[in-house]
């Protein structure tokens, strides 16, 4: 292993003016990206393109769509373990890890719907993530039997970690597209999780309802479709699958629509929130094959 310099902090400053943004989450900088994965950048999504950035393997004039007026000022660099050819993931970990040292985690589990555990390698949160129990630590997220999380979920987690979320759910359901400056994630939405699920089990809405009750969904009646699914993904997020099987006489083919509770921004920021609905769809269609 090999000691390299992480920037925790990245400040952004707009041209020459006052105005500067205090980046310390690879969701900050996506934010200032186009969210719509176009690839232009040669990495194959946004929010690899932010990871990229924030551990100094990419630049920000690499995507065409980054404001152009703002620049990196200043850079406070702490001390990190990876190694030296880490991906830009890894990295990034490093620093919310790091990030989790300053955190009281007892203070926050219960607002998140989580516990906190006591184990061989120090205190953890415990939360539900998709119908899989997870601890979530300075030193890693992993499952309860030790499994180590993909980054991507890691990076979920620790973001829904940092978010600190408190409150009941409104039990209002919306579409993502209810939420501010959502126009270009409900594009995103549809095209990487609802078509997605909608074109995997048309015509199998039997095989959907199965599938989505082992995972730990729970049917919903009355039902405005033809498929009504509450799927809790994280303690304060649950989403709502709405499927419409295809209608062959009238050529319409299967449609889904995923919901969200009305206050899922307060806990976590719509970049995450579509991840998240992707992440759960994925799941589904894994487990049905």
């Amino acid at each position: 292993m090999q000691v390299r310099k992480l920037s925790k902090w990245i400040y952004l400053k707009r041209g020459y003016g006052t105005e500067a943004i205090m980046v310390t989450t690879i969701f900050d900088l996506v934010r200032q990206t186009p969210k719509t994965n176009c690839g232009e950048c040669g990495l194959p999504t946004c929010m690899a393109f932010a990871a990229a950035v924030l551990s100094e393997k990419a630049r920000p004039d690499q995507c065409p769509y980054f404001p152009e007026d703002f620049i990196i000022e200043k850079k406070i660099e702490e001390s990190a373990v990876a190694g030296p050819d880490a991906s830009p993931e890894t990295v990034l970990l490093a620093g919310l890890q790091a990030k989790v040292k300053g955190i009281d985690l007892a203070a926050r589990a219960e607002g998140l719907g989580g516990i906190v555990v006591e184990g061989k390698q120090g205190m953890s949160m415990q939360i539900a993530y998709l119908n899989e129990l997870i601890q979530i630590s300075s030193e890693v997220v992993k499952s309860a039997e030790g499994k180590e999380l993909d980054p991507r979920d890691q990076i979920l987690l620790y973001n829904y970690l940092f978010f600190n979320g408190k409150g009941p759910l409104s039990n209002e359901w919306v579409g993502l597209e209810s939420f501010p400056n959502s126009i270009s994630k409900v594009v995103t939405l549809r095209k990487y999780a609802e078509d997605k699920l909608a074109l995997a089990f048309q015509g199998k809405p039997a095989r959907l309802k199965t599938t989505c009750m082992q995972m730990g969904g729970q049917h919903v009646d009355p039902c405005h479709a033809d498929l009504c699914i509450h799927m809790p993904v994280l303690p304060k997020l649950p989403l709502k699958i709405h499927f419409w099987d295809a209608d062959c006489d009238d050529g319409f083919p299967a449609k889904v629509k995923i919901l969200y509770d009305a206050r899922a921004v307060e806990f976590l920021d719509l970049e995450s929130l579509v991840f998240a609905a992707e992440r759960m769809v994925e799941r589904i269609v894994g487990a049905s094959a």
